[in-house]
């Protein structure tokens, strides 16, 4: 290795020089700690409203930031959304109420209630997979309809077809035409009913299988079907959103407990152990 004759007297240091890095040498920034808050000291408990088509109104509790410099609590609570299920809401376990959920999501604040909106529904998948059967024809269809409110609701829509009375053989697939025939009567029937009504009356539509038994009623002549459902409905687009419709929506909003003081309980075998 050829080395220039000055660097060849020059000793070079093995360690670093002190007080180039302050933090491993001198134990880092003194006066650095944070001192230590309780998190759920900034936090603040509202309740989950439902809207006035559910039995049971108020369905969860959350937590949420409290207002702090530009950043309010409305902000921060606007637009979450919250799972129930049906059953849980209708206080029902007829029918297929036990397998839909239901998301709702929160549009306006009103003291320490949230009011939500229908976001969407959807069938538990083991309710789904319990429909599958051999020897049929699945026909599923996609609607996308707008209401009297002016909120546009994706729907899906699946059946399945079924053998005829005294049918000998053990298949009962559909034609192309008669798959075609079904899916636009689905189509034609859901946009013409939707279009009358509101989001809240299109809910309860969804929800107790209205909208479905009244499908299945007009597409079972065209070629025997079973177990058409509603397996699943979204909003994809909805108005700009106004205080006054949320209100409206919800009528009577109840009282929520939350912004009065808790009571702390003392246990009985504390207090009787603190007694003298």
């Amino acid at each position: 290795v050829f080395l220039h004759r000055k660097f060849l007297n020059k000793t070079f240091p093995t360690t670093m020089a002190i007080g180039k890095n302050k933090r491993v040498s001198k134990g880092g920034k003194r006066g650095s700690k944070k001192k230590v808050v309780e998190p759920m000291a900034k936090k603040e408990w509202f309740d989950v409203v439902a809207p006035k088509n559910f039995k049971n109104r108020q369905i969860a509790k959350s937590l949420c930031n409290k207002t702090i410099g530009i950043r309010t609590v409305a902000d921060n609570m606007k637009g979450r959304v919250y799972e129930a299920n049906l059953a849980d809401l209708d206080s029902n376990n007829t029918k297929d109420q036990p397998f839909k959920k239901m998301r709702l999501q929160v549009q306006e604040l009103q003291g320490r209630n949230m009011l939500t909106t229908f976001h969407s529904m959807e069938m538990t998948t083991d309710k789904i997979r319990s429909l599958f059967r051999k020897w049929c024809t699945m026909i599923e269809s996609v609607v996308d309809a707008q209401t009297k409110d002016g909120y546009t609701i994706r729907v899906f829509v699946v059946a399945f077809t079924t053998r005829q009375k005294g049918q000998l053989s053990k298949n009962c697939y559909a034609a192309g035409k008669l798959e075609s025939w079904v899916r636009l009567r689905i189509t034609k029937m859901i946009k013409k009913r939707v279009a009358s009504v509101s989001l809240n009356r299109v809910v309860s539509l969804l929800a107790h299988d209205i909208l479905s038994d009244s499908l299945m009623e007009r597409c079972n002549p065209i070629i025997p079907l079973r177990d058409l459902k509603v397996y699943k409905a979204k909003v994809i687009r909805s108005p700009k959103i106004d205080t006054q419709k949320v209100l409206d929506l919800h009528g009577k909003v109840p009282e929520s407990m939350e912004d009065k003081p808790r009571i702390v309980e003392t246990a009985p075998v504390a207090a009787a152990a603190a007694a003298p």
